[in-house]
């Protein structure tokens, strides 16, 4: 199912590129709908250190207007996206503390990650949304690519490209700022997975 998934995805991406429809990332807005508070696995350091490599290269051919996600402080995978983007969200916060309680019961089972029984009500953002495979993007656009046919190429070429094992041992719930440069984690709760994830 996944290689299925990516080969659709990256025809999709190739299509987009070329056409000149390709979705354009601003700083969020409060209830802007992207980077609201999020459930993410952060790689190993190692795994981040060469993930920011290959995405410096990536920025080198897609020009440096655009956001390098893949940097080490802003790699993640995302488990699941709670909310819409709202500023300025605290610990302390009540639904940063439903949150954080769904994930504590999620994160004591062994084996697969079930946020969405432990969130309940609070679960609505992603509701009927089914995450079928796990990945971590490089780069967000904030238009076009300088060379789109060049950036294609480069991803046609990589396609197969390994970074390493990453084995994840805790479940972060962040939320988001944008830095000036592109979006950046700030940690809100912290849970050990009891099952480690790979």
């Amino acid at each position: 199912m996944g290689s299925t998934r990516f080969a659709e995805l990256f025809d999709q991406g190739r299509d987009a590129l070329l056409s000149g429809d390709v979705p354009r990332q601003e700083p969020p807005l409060e209830d802007g709908g992207r980077w609201g508070l999020t459930v993410v696995l952060r790689p190993e350091s190692s795994v981040a250190r060469r993930r920011e490599r290959i995405t410096a290269e990536a920025m080198a051919v897609a020009g440096d207007s655009h956001w390098p996600t893949g940097a080490v402080v802003s790699s993640h995978f995302t488990i699941r996206t709670l909310e819409r983007y709202r500023p300025n969200v605290s610990k302390d916060d009540e639904r940063v503390l439903r949150y954080q309680a769904a994930l504590r019961q999620a994160s004591a089972r062994v084996g697969t990650i079930r946020l969405a029984e432990g969130l309940a009500s609070d679960g609505w953002f992603e509701a009927g949304f089914t995450r079928d495979i796990w990945y971590s993007n490089l780069v967000h656009f904030t238009g076009l690519p300088e060379n789109p046919q060049a950036l294609v190429e480069w991803v046609a070429a990589r396609r197969s490209l390994g970074l390493g094992a990453s084995v994840h041992t805790f479940a972060d719930l962040v939320s988001w700022t944008f830095n000036g440069r592109h979006m950046e984690p700030a940690t809100l709760g912290r849970a050990k997975l009891r099952g480690s994830v790979g």
